[in-house]
């Protein structure tokens, strides 16, 4: 029966140990997680920021096709 009981303290003590272990990896893991998601919405605030900008570039580049196009108009009717 001693013995038996001894052994019963000896596997409670190593599930003790695992459960800590355990418990720390999840904490660990939580806070990864959260990291993660952090840098996440930081990349899609990025890449709506960049997309914004690429967009007014496409408008400014446009315009100035139109405007180089315009320039190019005017000179070539000059010359008639």
């Amino acid at each position: 029966m001693l013995a038996k009981s001894t052994e019963m303290r000896k596997q409670s003590s190593i599930l003790r140990k695992q459960y800590v272990f355990l418990l720390a990896e999840s904490t660990e893991m939580n806070a990864r997680y959260t990291e993660m998601r952090k840098q996440s919405s930081i990349l899609r605030k990025q890449y709506a920021f960049l997309l914004a900008e690429s967009t007014e570039m496409r408008k400014q580049y446009a315009f100035l096709l139109i405007e180089i196009d315009s320039i190019g108009y005017s000179k070539f009717d000059q010359l008639k």
